[in-house]
This record gives structure tokens, C-alpha cells and sequence, in this order.
């Protein structure tokens, strides 16, 4: 796995007590059963909004191009914090991951981007989009209703979005690493 994306990442999320006092108890609960989890490390927290796959150096380096010229028409972008859950499913879960609510802002920002994206020739997997925040990743496929239930649909705040950052995301062995290729301030302004 080589591929690029890019995405947001909620400002100030990380200094979150009860967040932090949540992933303690989750850490144990999945440690206690013997599950093995690799975490997210908190400054890699993010939410996806353009996946565009694998990409050559070259590509790479028109994608940071352009996006250091978008001027995205934005304003006063939150996100909201609410809920855990598992992918694909709580029962059958390899994903552990905090629920983004899907506010008009925010999708408008993620649709913009993903039409200045097309304009450039840049073609986004044809996923649905569905904002989450991943915390962990398992090994092997395990219900963690009982991980999520710690958490229930707790409301863990709103928080701003002031970049997009552009990551590479690489499997090393078997540890999927996200390294950061570029972090871009928001600057309002009209789309281009």
C-alpha cells in the first residue's frame, strides 16, 4: 500500500481530557483481551476528504502544486465529535474510529475540494464519503462492541479546521504508517 491523501485534521483535539481518559480505557479493555490494536499516534489525527490512491513522485509533486494555489471558498469550518464505532462493523470490526456529524460546511469544503481536484486531473477513488476519525487499526478482525459502549455516542466537541494536510500513507511490514507530505492553511477565498 503507497497511497496518497488528503485530509483535515480537528484543531486541538489531541489536548481533549475526556478523550484521552476514553483511549486509556479502550487501551486496557483491548489489552486485557489480548487484541492487537496499532493505535494512531494523536498528532496524525485526521479526517480524510479526497482519497486519490497511489500516485508517482511526479504526480505527487503537481498534486502539492495546485493545492498550494487553492483558495478554498471557506469559512469557519467545524467539525463535530460524536460517537465511536467499528468498520465494517462493530461486531466485525479491523477499524475503531470517532464519528465526524456531517455539517454543511464541512461538506461543501470536501466537496470543493474534490471538484478543484477533477479541474486539475486529479481522480478521487469513487468512494462514499462518510467522515470518521480513525484511532486504531486491529490485526485481526474482533467485535468491539464492548470498546465502543465505553465511549457510547459521547459528544467530544467541535473543532476547527485551519489546514488540509496531504499524507502518504505506506505499509511497512505489516504497521500502516501516515506520513505528512504537506500541511496547507485554509485561506478563504473564492475557489479556483
Amino acid at each position: 500500500m503507497n497511497n496518497i491523501f488528503v485530509a483535515v485534521s480537528p484543531g486541538g483535539i489531541q489536548e481533549n481530557p475526556e478523550l484521552k481518559q476514553l483511549l486509556g480505557k479502550m487501551k486496557r479493555t483491548l489489552n486485557d483481551r489480548e487484541v492487537e490494536a496499532r493505535w494512531v499516534r494523536p498528532d496524525l489525527w485526521h479526517v480524510t476528504t479526497a482519497f486519490l490512491g497511489p500516485l508517482a513522485e511526479e504526480r505527487r509533486l503537481l498534486l502539492l502544486e495546485a493545492l498550494r494555489r487553492w483558495k478554498p471558498n471557506a469559512s469557519d469550518v467545524e467539525l463535530r465529535l460524536h460517537g465511536l464505532g467499528g468498520y465494517p462493523t462493530s461486531e466485525q470490526a479491523r477499524v475503531l474510529w470517532v464519528g465526524v456529524g456531517e455539517n454543511q460546511e464541512f461538506l461543501r469544503l470536501q466537496s470543493d475540494l474534490a471538484d478543484f481536484l477533477s479541474r486539475h486531473g486529479f481522480e478521487i477513488t469513487n468512494r462514499n464519503f462518510h467522515p470518521h476519525m480513525t484511532l486504531a487499526r486491529l490485526r485481526h478482525t474482533q467485535s468491539l462492541t464492548d470498546v465502543i459502549q465505553l465511549g457510547g455516542r459521547k459528544h467530544f466537541g467541535d473543532y476547527p479546521v485551519r489546514e488540509f494536510i496531504v499524507f502518504h500513507s505506506l505499509l511497512e511490514g505489516n504497521i500502516l504508517k501516515y506520513l505528512p507530505l504537506a500541511r496547507l492553511p485554509i485561506v478563504a477565498g473564492i475557489g479556483s
